[in-house]
């Protein structure tokens, strides 16, 4: 898991430079900085939406046979599903870039933004572990998540 996150990471945060690089040249007009603010808060609503999901997923069947594996296909599944919210700023600012909108200082802003979020946001720490398999587990069944991300 942590290895899929680290390379998804990875690609983004080249995606994010060569965006940065090939369509952030250009003069700043200053009148388009309210686009840095509107980019900047819809980073934090997918950040705030991705964060309260971690608390979210329905509860595990009780008499699932294999609660582990089910735990960790939900598991990637909800942090898949975190990637694409999170991504869509640094999508939007690329068509922005693309578009000629917005320069490279506005592409910026939202590209660390977005990156700080995804990485807060997606990677598996104890403490969203812990929250994803606590709401697992909220009709008894044992998820085994805190388990499989000791090792």
């Amino acid at each position: 898991m942590k290895r899929f996150v680290a390379l998804q990471l990875g690609v983004t945060v080249l995606f994010a430079a060569l965006v940065v690089v090939v369509f952030g040249g250009g003069d700043e007009p200053a009148a388009r900085w309210w686009v840095a603010l509107a980019l900047f808060a819809l980073v934090l609503a997918a950040g705030a939406f991705v964060s309260r999901a971690w608390s979210r997923p329905g509860p595990l069947a009780v008499d699932d046979p294999t609660p582990q594996e089910t735990s960790v296909r939900r598991l990637s599944s909800h942090v898949a599903r975190s990637f694409l919210v999170l991504e869509i700023p640094l999508v939007l600012s690329a068509v922005l870039g693309l578009a000629g909108l917005i320069g490279g200082a506005v592409m910026l802003v939202t590209v660390v933004a977005a990156l700080a979020a995804l990485v807060f946001g997606t990677w598996p720490t104890r403490r969203n572990v812990d929250r994803f398999a606590t709401a697992l587990e909220r009709d008894g069944a044992s998820s085994g998540l805190r388990e499989a991300f000791v090792r």
